[in-house]
């Protein structure tokens, strides 16, 4: 579950001496019913509130609030939590007094009023006077609504979308109007405008991320790929430990990576991220939806290369300093700001939804120029081209060996795994060949090998001995008669069918394929006693030899 803002001290009759893991929970003390404040508040687990008011600190006036009935829970579905005496998930047509937060998942809240609130995933709010104030993440109003954010009250008469991120905090109307009261001061928006609390300025709004005409479908899924070097997961900053490919990151977890390292991380419905070297990045929320997919990243520090599928949903990684959506495109972005597009176009939301086409870059300061490729950006169009080649591997035959010694070649950047007698190795390699040695006891097995790439993976069988001890060969007799000379005996292989027979014969070799008893008549070319030796040998190259009666 991802981590929640703190929450503005609570007047209590009984608190909760320990806090809810991973919060602080700090007592509480009487406050007026003043307007909330914008920003991080301090979280108390209570028992029983006190008139029923969750209090905030004082604010600037805001516009006259009218009663608009009990906040309620409509539908929720993936992962939605209460908050109680501790945070527990919530169950649809709940009454919300306190808070609520999403991993991944949406909640739907209505009003009195009629209007709904949908709340997308790793975002949080609390009940602020009877009204929701939102603290962080993304959300939609649909119809008359009265709620609070950024530290001011919002009257809303239509279709309106608010974002609370770190370099993104802006309300906009999609249809309608919204009555808002930054400052102290009175401004309405019209259809089409929206308000960035950060600048304090109006501008026009077009809608390039319209992640709430989807439907909720599921948890989906954002996995390690491919790596190189250090990288590093975990829950949050300070417990990470080494990252294995094939790892899937949850709802708030995060991935680091080491100097000269790097990091893919695949998404449902297709398109990765590659992380950069020295950089961190938190997983915010893969949701499966009715359109394709929402993936919500943040950029924590460093670089990350992005590859988004066209039509299949949206994408949005935020930065300390930018947000960026995109529904299909590649673009490099840095935690600075830097945002570079190589295909397609990047919208910048923290920027007044300004339009970064293919050839575009904008620098840290904002200003926007023709791209220049670095050394980084050279890399990632390499490493992406060599992403997209097929799968090869080439396994040599084998057919009998003392032990197993494999030589293999697939793609540079192929887990290649070798399973053979019950037991899985992954077989080390660099630029494209592989090497695997492995003691085994002897016997007959199969052998598999299997290179896996997000671009496909190939797999071979094959039969495979493993044999270290020679043929038994014995020789019981050798008779001359003449110019023929008979070697009788027995030879026998516990792998090989027929075993080779060797003969040497005063200098001449003979060869002969047999198995059981065996009769030779070898022929004698010179005179005086022969000089004979025999030989047995199996496919794999063991080697016995004769003791001649």
């Amino acid at each position: 579950m991802v981590s929640v803002k703190d929450f503005s001290a609570i007047p209590v009759q009984v608190t909760v001496p320990s806090a809810i893991s991973p919060h602080e929970a700090p007592s509480g003390t009487a406050c007026s019913r003043a307007r909330p404040a914008a920003g991080p508040f301090p979280l108390l687990v209570t028992v029983a509130l006190l008139a029923g008011v969750l209090a905030g600190p004082t604010g600037t006036a805001s516009a006259e609030t009218a009663p608009v009935g009990p906040l309620s829970v409509t539908q929720a579905a993936g992962s939605v939590e209460v908050l109680g005496t501790v945070w527990a998930p919530v169950k649809s047509g709940s009454v919300l007094g306190t808070a609520l937060r999403t991993g991944t998942g949406r909640a739907v809240l209505k009003e009195g009023s009629g209007g709904t609130l949908t709340v997308a995933s790793s975002s949080t709010l609390r009940v602020y006077q009877g009204q929701p104030d939102l603290q962080s993440g993304r959300f939609y109003i649909s119809g008359p609504y009265q709620l609070y954010a950024f530290g001011t009250h919002m009257v809303s008469e239509g279709k309106v979308r608010l974002d609370a991120g770190a370099s993104l905090q802006r309300v906009a109307v999609i249809s309608g109007s919204l009555r808002i009261s930054p400052g102290g001061r009175a401004v309405t928006l019209k259809t089409g405008q929206q308000y960035d609390f950060r600048s304090g300025r109006t501008s026009d709004f077009r809608e390039n991320d319209p992640w709430y005409d989807s439907r909720f479908a599921g948890a989906g899924d954002a996995v390690l790929q491919a790596s190189r070097g250090t990288v590093l997961s975990g829950p949050d900053a300070d417990h990470l430990r080494p990252a294995e490919t094939g790892l899937v990151l949850g709802s708030g977890d995060r991935l680091r990576t080491g100097a000269q390292a790097w990091a893919e991380i695949g998404f449902t419905g297709g398109g990765y991220l590659r992380l950069q070297a020295e950089s961190q990045l938190r997983v915010m929320g893969v949701e499966k939806t009715d359109r394709g997919r929402e993936v919500l990243l943040q950029l924590e520090s460093g670089s990350a290369w992005n590859v988004v599928q066209r039509n299949q949903g949206g994408y949005q990684l935020s930065t300390p300093t930018v947000t960026t959506a995109v529904r299909g495109t590649v673009f490099r972005v840095d935690a600075s700001g830097l945002v570079k597009v190589f295909d397609g176009s990047v919208s910048i939301p923290s920027q007044g939804d300004a339009l970064l086409a293919q050839g575009r870059e904008r620098a840290t300061t904002g200003q926007v120029a023709p791209l220049t490729t670095d050394a980084q950006d050279s890399f990632n169009i390499a490493r992406d081209a060599e992403r997209a080649r097929r799968t090869v591997l080439q396994v040599p035959t084998l057919r009998s060996l003392p032990d197993l010694k494999l030589a293999l070649k697939s793609n540079p950047d192929a887990v290649v795994t070798v399973s053979i007698g019950g037991h899985d190795y992954v077989v080390t390699g660099q630029d494209g060949a592989y090497s695997l040695q492995q003691t085994l006891p002897e016997g007959r097995y199969t052998l598999s090998v299997r290179a896996a790439r997000t671009a496909g993976s190939v797999s071979i069988n094959q039969s495979v001995v493993i044999d270290r001890t020679p043929p038994e060969l014995t020789v019981t007799s050798v008779r001359t008669t003449g110019h023929l000379l008979t070697v009788t005996g027995t030879v026998r292989d516990a792998f090989t069918a027929r075993p080779l027979l060797r003969a040497t014969l005063d200098g001449q070799t003979y060869s002969l394929h047999a198995t059981g008893a065996f009769t030779w008549t070898l022929p004698v070319s010179g005179t005086g006693t022969p000089t004979l030796s025999v030989t047995a040998q199996d496919d794999t190259g063991n080697r016995s030899y004769a003791k001649l009666p």
